[in-house]
C-alpha cells in the first residue's frame, strides 16, 4: 500500500504535457483569433500580398462542394472571383496540436457575390495553423456548411 501511495505521488508531481499545451493554446488564442480575422479582412479588401503572407507555402483548403483541394496560389487568386461583402466570426476555440501547431475552429456567417449572384453562408471552419518563426500561418482550412 505504501508503494502505491508513493507511486501515485510521483505520478501526480510529474508535469503533464497536455497542461503545457493548454497553456500554449491559452497564450496563442488571442493572436490566432486576430490572425483569422485579419485573413478574412484581407480577403474582403482583396489584399493579395497580405493574404499570401498569412498562408503557409504548403497551404491547402477544402470547401464543401469543391472537387478537390485548393493551394495557396489558387486561394490568393480566388479574391478576383468572389466579392466578400460582409462576415461575422464567432465561437472561437483554439486547441494545441504541439508547440508550433494549433487547431482553430469557429463559426462564420458571410455574404458574398460571384458572377453577379449573391450568396450567403453559415459555416463552421476548422483550421490548422503553424508557427513559422514569430508568425502564425494558416496551413489547412476546412469549411463545412451548417444547415
Amino acid at each position: 500500500m505504501k508503494t502505491i501511495v508513493i507511486a501515485l505521488a510521483c505520478l501526480l508531481s510529474v508535469p503533464c504535457p497536455l497542461s503545457a499545451q493548454q497553456k500554449a493554446a491559452a497564450t496563442a488564442a488571442p493572436a490566432l483569433e486576430a490572425n483569422v480575422r485579419k485573413l478574412w479582412a484581407d480577403y474582403k479588401s482583396k489584399n493579395k500580398e497580405a493574404l499570401g503572407a498569412e498562408l503557409a507555402d504548403e497551404f491547402r483548403q477544402m470547401e464543401e462542394g469543391n472537387s478537390g483541394f485548393v493551394d495557396k496560389k489558387a486561394e490568393v487568386a480566388s479574391v478576383d472571383e468572389f466579392d466578400l461583402l460582409s462576415f461575422t466570426l464567432k465561437d472561437f476555440t483554439v486547441k494545441p496540436l504541439g508547440p508550433h501547431h494549433a487547431l482553430v475552429t469557429y463559426t462564420a456567417d458571410y455574404e458574398g457575390k460571384a458572377d453577379g449572384q449573391v450568396s450567403k453562408g453559415h459555416t463552421i471552419f476548422g483550421e490548422v495553423w503553424v508557427r513559422e518563426g514569430n508568425d502564425w500561418k494558416a496551413l489547412y482550412i476546412q469549411e463545412t456548411t451548417v444547415k
